[in-house]
Formats: C-alpha cells, sequence, structure tokens
C-alpha cells in the first residue's frame, strides 16, 4: 500500500509539474478615458513632451497615463471587451462608412481612447517569462508597462504579443497603460474603437513553446507537428519535446519525442514530429470532432513547460469541375459575410454572443462564413470549429512589403490549426489592381506566403469583376454576377477552381415595406434596382446552385452592421443588406435560405397584414416555402393554388382590406404546414424570451434577450415601436439594447454599467436586450414595462 502511496504521490506530482504555464485572463478592472488627438496637452501629457519622450525608458519626464505616478482615480472602471464609439452621438456629417459615429480625423476629442490597469505580480514569479497579449485593439495602439514604451501596433485586427519579464515590479504593483487612436478608418465600414478584443497575461519557463508555436496536420493517419520553442533566458538550453494527442474524451491516442538541441539564448528552434493515428476521427459539419495535442517542453527529465492545441483532422480539396470536397465528399458552401458588430456592444462582441450569432445563422442552414474584409477574433473561430462552419479567413491589407508579410503571417500562424478554416483570403475588391498585371504579381507572390505558412490549405482572393487578380489564385473569389461575367470567365479557363465571394440578398429594413419620408431605412422585397421584377437573392442561389463547378457562395450578408448604410444617407445609419437584423431577428428573406438550405419544412407569407393607410390597394403577397404546393385565402377568398418552383417562390395579388391571411402548404398532396398573418389589435403586452435561463456568473457571460410585443390577443404586432423601460435586479448588469432599426440614433448602453434601468424602442414588434453577468452568483430578474402594456419578468441563474 505504501509502494502504491508513493507512486499515486509521484504521478500526482509529475501532473502539477506538466502544467507550469499560466494564461490568464486580463480582462477586467480596466480604466478609461478619451484623449485627444490634435493636442498633446489635452492627450493626457505636458506640452509636447508625451511626444518627445515615448520611447524613453522609464524617464522622469513620464507624466502622461503611462506613468506609474499618474492619478486616474477619475477614470471610469471598465472590462474588457470595450468599444467606446458605441457610446458616442451620430452626426450627418460624420463618416458614412462609420455609420455616421462621431469618431476619426474630423473628431479629434473622441477618437483617442486611453485605458489603464494596475496589477499585482507575486514575488514567486521572479525568474519566468511574462507576456502581454492582446487579441486586437482598434488602432493605431501604443503599448507601455511601469513607464516603459513597448511597442505600437497600426492595425485593429492583428494580435501583438508584448514581454514584459524585465519591465515588472515582482511582489509588487505594476501599471499598464495603452493609448488608441482611431482618427483613422482601416476599412469602409463600422470598426468601432478601443480594446475591442481580449487580453492575455501568460506566465512560462524561460525555455518554452513560442506564442502560437504549433502547428499541427494530418494526412491520412500520419499527424504532422511543427513547434517553435523560444529561449527567453540569456543561457543555451538543452530540451527535448514530448507531445500527447488526446482525443475529445481526454484519452491519449498517440504520443512522440524529439530532442531538441542547444537553443541559443534569445532564439527559437524548429521541430518536426510525427505522431501515427489509427483511424482518426474526422472533423465534419455535422461531426465538429476536435482532438487536442498536448506539447510539453522537457529540460533534464522535468516538465518546464506544458502547450495545449486544440484542433481537428480533415481532408479538403477544390476540384474545377466539381467544387469543394470536405473528407472526399463533394460540400456546397451555402455562406454569408460577416463584419464583427453588434448592437449594444458594437465590435466588443462577447464570446456568448458570437456563439449565439452563429446559431442565429446555423439555423437558416449557413454552413460557412466568410470574415469580411479582416482576421476574426479567435473566440469566433473557437466557435466555429466546436459548431462545425467552414470560414474564409481574410487578410485586411494587401501586398508584399514587410508590413504586409507580417500581417499576413500573424493571421495564419495564429489560426491554421482551426479545422474550420478551409482558405485564406489575400485580399478583397482592390479596384487599382483588379486589370492590371500588378494584381497579378501581388496576388502570386501572398499566395506563395501562405503555402510557405501553410502547405495544408488554398489561397484566395476576391475581385469585383478585374479578371487579373484572380489569375494566380488557388480559388478564384467572384464577387457579384453583375459584376463578373463568370460564365465567360469559365469558358476560357475551365480548369480554373472558383467560388462566389459575395452575393447581393437585396434585403432591407425588417418589417418595411413602403416608403417612409424622411426615414431613410430600405425596402424589403428583394428586388434588383436593375430590374424591378428579379428576386435577387433567388437569382444568387439559382445560378450557383446550377453549377457544381462553383464551390458554392457568400450572401452579403449574414447579419446588418452599422456603417455602409448604402444607398441610403444620414439618417439611416446602418447597411440593410444582412439576411438578419443588427440584433439577429430575421427578415423575411431568412425564410428564403431556411426554405432551400434546410430540409425543415418552410412556410412563410410577407407582407404582414398590418397596413393601414393602404386600404383599397393592391398588394403582391409573397410566400417563401419548401413545400411543393401552396394554397392562398385571403380575408376568405381563396386565391388559388400554386406549384412552388424550385428555388423559387409564390406570389398573389390582393386588395388590403384588415383582416386575414392564410397559406396552407402541400406536399405529395397532404397539408404539412399552415401559416396565417392577420390584422392585430394595439400591442397589450411584451414577453420576454432568453436564450439561455441559466449563465455563469463570471462577470463575462451574456444571456440574449428577445423582447415581443403582442396584442390583447398574444399575436404579434409586426408595427409596434412603444418605447419600452427595462429594469434588473440581481447579479447582471445591462451590457446593451438594440432594436434591429437600421437608422437607429439613441444610446445602446447606459453610461453606467451598473446602472438597474435603461430604456429601448421597440422596433417593428421586438427589442433585444443583453444581460451580463456581474461576477456573483444568484437570481437575477428582468422586468420590461410600457405605456399601455402589462409588464412582464424574466428569471435566470447566475451559476
Amino acid at each position: 500500500m505504501k509502494r502504491l502511496l508513493l507512486v499515486l504521490g509521484l504521478l500526482a506530482a509529475a501532473t502539477a509539474q506538466a502544467q507550469p504555464r499560466q494564461c490568464l485572463n486580463f480582462d477586467r478592472d480596466w480604466q478609461f478615458a478619451l484623449g485627444h488627438a490634435g493636442d498633446p496637452a489635452r492627450d493626457f501629457g505636458c506640452g509636447t513632451e508625451y511626444f518627445t519622450y515615448l520611447t524613453k525608458a522609464a524617464s522622469i519626464h513620464n507624466i502622461g497615463p503611462y506613468s506609474p505616478a499618474f492619478d486616474s482615480r477619475d477614470w471610469p472602471a471598465v472590462n474588457l471587451p470595450h468599444d467606446w464609439v458605441v457610446d458616442l452621438p451620430f452626426a450627418e456629417e460624420a463618416s458614412h462608412s462609420h455609420g455616421y459615429k462621431t469618431v476619426g480625423w474630423k473628431y479629434p476629442e473622441t477618437s483617442v481612447g486611453w485605458y489603464r490597469k494596475v496589477f499585482t505580480i507575486p514575488a514567486e514569479d521572479d525568474g519566468k517569462h511574462l507576456s502581454l497579449r492582446f487579441d486586437g485593439i482598434f488602432r493605431n495602439a501604443n503599448v507601455w508597462v511601469n513607464g516603459f514604451w513597448l511597442g505600437t501596433e497600426p492595425s485593429g485586427y492583428a494580435t501583438q504579443v508584448y514581454d514584459i519579464s524585465e519591465y515588472l515590479n515582482y511582489g509588487a504593483e505594476n501599471v499598464v497603460a495603452v493609448r488608441a487612436d482611431a482618427s483613422l478608418e482601416e476599412g469602409w465600414f463600422y470598426e468601432g474603437g478601443g480594446i475591442y478584443r481580449h487580453v492575455w497575461l501568460e506566465k512560462t519557463a524561460p525555455v518554452a513553446v513560442a506564442p502560437f508555436g504549433t502547428f499541427v496536420y494530418c494526412s491520412g493517419d500520419r499527424v504532422t507537428v511543427e513547434t517553435t520553442v523560444r529561449n527567453d533566458g540569456c543561457e543555451a538550453a538543452e530540451v527535448s519535446l514530448r507531445h500527447t494527442l488526446l482525443d475529445a474524451s481526454g484519452a491519449a491516442v498517440a504520443h512522440a519525442e524529439t530532442p531538441l538541441q542547444g537553443i541559443l539564448p534569445k532564439a527559437e528552434a524548429l521541430q518536426e514530429a510525427v505522431l501515427q493515428v489509427q483511424n482518426p476521427h474526422h472533423w465534419s459539419l455535422k461531426d465538429p470532432y476536435l482532438y487536442t495535442l498536448r506539447t510539453e517542453v522537457l529540460q533534464e527529465g522535468t516538465v518546464i513547460d506544458s502547450y495545449d492545441t486544440v484542433t481537428g483532422f480533415r481532408e479538403i480539396s477544390f476540384d474545377p469541375d466539381k467544387g469543394f470536397f470536405l473528407n472526399g465528399e463533394r460540400v456546397q458552401i451555402l455562406g454569408v459575410n460577416q463584419h464583427q458588430d453588434h448592437a449594444g456592444v458594437g465590435v466588443a462582441i462577447p464570446d456568448a454572443l458570437q456563439v449565439y450569432r452563429l446559431k442565429e445563422l446555423k439555423k437558416l442552414g449557413v454552413n460557412a462564413i466568410r470574415t469580411s474584409h479582416n482576421p476574426a477574433t479567435p473566440e469566433f473561430l473557437n466557435a466555429c470549429d466546436s459548431l462545425g462552419l467552414l470560414v474564409m479567413e481574410e487578410n485586411r491589407l494587401m501586398g508584399v512589403n514587410e508590413e504586409h508579410v507580417r500581417l499576413l503571417g500573424r493571421m495564419i500562424r495564429r489560426d491554421r490549426n482551426h479545422p474550420s478554416i478551409i482558405l485564406w483570403s489575400v485580399g478583397n475588391e482592390e479596384w487599382g489592381i483588379e486589370w492590371d498585371r500588378k494584381g497579378t504579381r501581388i496576388v502570386q507572390s501572398m499566395r506563395e506566403y501562405c503555402h510557405r505558412l501553410d502547405p495544408t490549405r488554398p489561397a484566395t482572393v476576391a475581385t469585383s469583376s478585374g479578371p487579373n487578380i484572380v489569375e494566380e489564385a488557388d480559388v478564384a473569389g467572384y464577387n457579384y454576377l453583375v459584376q463578373n461575367d463568370i460564365d465567360g470567365l469559365r469558358a476560357r479557363y475551365p480548369q480554373r477552381k472558383a467560388l462566389g465571394s459575395e452575393e447581393t440578398t437585396g434585403c432591407g429594413t425588417r418589417g418595411v415595406y413602403y416608403p417612409e419620408p424622411g426615414r431613410m431605412r430600405a425596402l424589403n422585397r428583394g428586388k434588383d434596382a436593375c430590374d424591378s421584377s428579379y428576386n435577387v437573392i433567388e437569382r444568387g442561389w439559382k445560378y450557383y446552385r446550377e453549377r457544381p463547378w462553383l464551390a458554392g457562395l457568400f450572401y452579403w450578408t449574414g447579419f446588418d452592421y452599422r456603417g455602409e448604410s448604402n444607398p441610403l444617407v444620414f439618417p439611416a445609419t446602418g447597411s440593410s443588406f444582412g439576411i438578419l437584423d443588427y440584433c439577429g431577428f430575421p427578415k423575411d428573406e431568412a425564410w428564403y435560405l431556411k426554405a432551400w438550405w434546410t430540409e425543415e419544412p418552410v412556410l412563410h407569407v410577407f407582407p404582414h397584414w398590418n397596413l393601414q393607410g393602404h386600404e383599397g390597394e393592391t398588394v403582391s403577397l409573397w410566400v417563401y416555402s419548401n413545400c411543393d404546393e401552396v394554397e392562398l385565402t385571403v380575408n376568405g377568398r381563396r386565391l388559388g393554388r400554386k406549384k412552388m418552383p424550385s428555388g423559387g417562390h409564390l406570389s398573389w395579388e390582393a386588395v388590403y382590406k384588415p383582416g386575414k391571411v392564410k397559406a396552407v402548404g402541400y406536399r405529395k398532396g397532404r397539408r404539412v404546414l399552415t401559416e396565417e398573418i392577420q390584422t392585430t389589435g394595439p400591442a397589450a403586452k411584451v414577453t420576454i424570451n432568453a436564450d439561455r435561463c441559466a449563465i455563469k456568473a463570471d462577470g463575462a457571460d451574456v444571456a440574449v434577450c428577445t423582447l415581443r410585443l403582442l396584442d390583447g390577443k398574444g399575436r404579434p404586432v409586426p408595427d409596434a415601436c412603444q418605447q419600452l423601460q427595462i429594469t434588473v435586479s440581481g447579479p447582471v448588469n445591462i451590457l446593451g439594447v438594440g432594436n434591429g432599426d437600421s437608422a437607429w440614433k439613441v444610446p445602446e448602453r447606459p453610461s453606467d454599467p451598473k446602472a438597474r434601468s435603461f430604456t429601448v424602442p421597440a422596433f417593428n414588434g421586438l427589442a433585444q436586450v443583453l444581460l451580463q453577468s456581474a461576477g456573483t452568483a444568484g437570481k437575477a430578474t428582468l422586468t420590461v414595462e410600457g405605456e399601455g402594456l402589462e409588464a412582464a419578468v424574466l428569471e435566470l441563474n447566475c451559476r
């Protein structure tokens, strides 16, 4: 028994040794204040000294927020991720691209944000290697620790890792400061401002796996592991690597151990190992199976570092005649383009909201996402891995010089272990070079950089119409049928692999079918500006499904997003091309995709029948459905039974009169679905539906709450726009609100993050509240009231 206890004790000690690396979330307890982009003194400096002593190591002249002596007691507290632009007002003269928010070079007083955090490092950490990792700061970020300037990152989409070991006060307080300058736009869409992705404090031994230092890929039963080990110490080191592949249950299924000879101080070494796995469980859309590779660094038999890489194994290929294959089976890409922003939070999307958004898209049959037009947040990619979604990840800056290659390399090295990623996109709609041989040469070079960093995936580029830029891409990306002669290009280049990187939906503002003078909201109906009789989303789907040599398409867009309200201008503040609106509420065209992209029976009639003011007018009633036939009755009068064209829609003409519209769907002659839309009474009550009844009491988890207005008979009121008062109690905070209105103008969240009440206007019968855990366990409640409305109460468990 003593021998057994000794063995168990040694095993426990070995297990403890095998986890020397700590990766600590660094999101909480920051402070924030606006600086000034045009006046050093108002940017918390003194005259020009801030700029003069930017790189002076902990100079006595450091008097700004980067100095430990700076007094920031009056700065409000914030937790990350954080987007300060959410709280700024709108203005007609502001940037159309960024949704008319008062940020950018015209507004120097609101375009710089400062962040500070005081933290303590234990004395026992002296001798370890410590680093800070920022997953994304928009934009042009400078970072300091204890007054030492660490560096700058111009791009708002690049992960930044800074070594802070030598600058720390061990066993005492330390200060990190970040200055983000959003004066210039990096894209032509809403990008927010601030530390809008997670921050991590990582502690390792001096010799450890480098950040994003593993690359794991599988071919047959052979798993190749490329590992970069970095020696941040000041002495040479002799180490070995031990790799253990764990299946989804945590069981070890393969091992390999290799020596790594003599890593010089402040140097890196690359080691390759091969593991044999019998019948690896493939990652797929229906079965997104994930493995974990545990890489241990051993020195004299002792584990000094342990680094886990979550990945999945699958085989992908593109064929010029048959499209895309996953694990040997043809899969049609049914995709959408996505920007990273959401009502109430801007670009600072919490992890739980990332998952919510992807699940709403999956309900429609979406199986792929294009990250338009920049590298994604890591947690977004994690969600795609676990949910079974394909990803085309896109590079932000196109070119072949050091800065371009640096950013491209950061994206690929960080994300190449995600099984969801099937394509690297090196650029989008670079009009100046699409029709020029320069574009051909640039893409050719960028493609080769992609192959050097990751030989397992092809590279693509998206063209708006120019043929030269796609000539040297592994897979050509075509943006819009009306702009590219895709059939003509197929005839000229029959061996070209291709897909639709963007195709328009033709969507408008949810529930809006008639012009609203002065309101600037796009109308729904899916009409093409060039041909008002053509249903646009239908045109795109029919085209791509009929051409198997095209791998599929990505619609523009999955969700509405702020900015780029084309073809509208202020007071429109957001795009209306989303299949789902800015909150994720479905528009009519969502039902079109669900009908043809899923097996679930679908029957959807529109417009709604609350068309007051249009009595006596002829209304075109449309039906999206995957039933064989649909029969329509309006106010008791049968308008006929029609056969549903494959991939199409049905329509009937009727004179509007308040009452009821009834649709009946048939399959193989049998009635399978019935949908009714009725003229409702005024809104009389509100209901609350949360995506989950319990959230983690971690101060970060989020519940997405849908507020729906009903009339006295319990029917949804599709044109109700009452003001709603929301009140919370218990361990939650109001993170943000929205309603999907593309002309939103009012505040999206309380000025005090701990406020217990707020207001949100409903828009066409709906509104949304994001509740975030306050960090303690207990029962929380959300109460929603409105004038003339029966109130609703939701209970939420935080645990």
